[in-house]
């Protein structure tokens, strides 16, 4: 997987692609369009599959007092897989969601603070509530009340010709080329390659069940009471 391609790279593989000249002064009047096709490709790509290379962790602290974190900016929010609060040593894992039910125990909009924090939801302007609102700072040396995140981070746009792509280069030309000219022999060769290098990826990074050669043995069965017929005496 070549990851980290810049976007000058990018459009040269691109103009290669679609079998148009290379030199970029060629390219003036179409540039913003193709800088657009490779970005809405990495979107796309980004948006289709959770790239392993791209879950991050991070550690926020708790601030007394505060009620709402900015993780998003880090983080995209629908894609946070679990947050964790250091608590007595240990790493715990917050439940997901807030209601009425929990703020008749502990009212935020009446600052009533609690430690540790014990539930989290997605809340307005791309912040995330810690419930409830946490009456301690995170210390820094022991980790006590901070909170590590765990998700997909946010995608790094294609803006300057410095820029990196933080997918796969081949797929984002392959399927920006296929979009870029669709009903075209190149667009529809660039397709057809495209979708076979996702589905060879995705394979690859599919966790595959293990399995025994051997086989697993002989298997217990399970206890089976005996039928008693009716009783005959012996002879009879």
């Amino acid at each position: 997987m070549a990851r980290g391609t810049t976007l000058v790279k990018l459009l040269d593989q691109l103009r290669a692609e679609l079998h148009t000249s290379l030199n970029p002064a060629h390219n003036n009047q179409v540039r913003d369009k193709q800088v657009h096709f490779l970005n809405k490709t990495q979107e796309w790509l980004w948006e289709d599959y959770n790239w392993p290379h791209l879950r991050e962790r991070k550690n926020y602290p708790v601030q007394a007092g505060q009620r709402f974190y900015d993780f998003g900016a880090d983080f995209d929010l629908e894609r946070i897989e679990r947050i964790e609060v250091m608590t007595g040593g240990r790493w715990l894992e917050l439940d997901q969601g807030v209601d009425s039910a929990h703020y008749a125990l502990q009212n935020s909009e009446l600052d009533q603070r609690a430690d540790p924090v014990r539930r989290w939801r997605i809340a307005e302007d791309e912040q995330i509530e810690l419930w409830p609102i946490g009456q301690t700072d995170g210390d820094p040396t022991t980790l006590e009340n901070y909170v590590k995140v765990t998700g997909i981070r946010k995608l790094n746009p294609l803006v300057k010709d410095t820029d990196r792509a933080d997918i796969d280069d081949q797929l984002i030309f392959l399927y920006a080329a296929s979009s870029y000219a669709p009903d075209s022999k190149e667009g529809k060769m660039a397709l057809n390659r495209a979708n076979k290098r996702l589905a060879k990826m995705k394979g690859r990074l599919t966790p595959r069940r293990q399995f025994s050669m051997f086989g697993v043995g002989r298997q217990p069965q399970p206890y089976r009471r005996p039928v008693v017929g009716a009783y005959r005496p012996p002879g009879t």
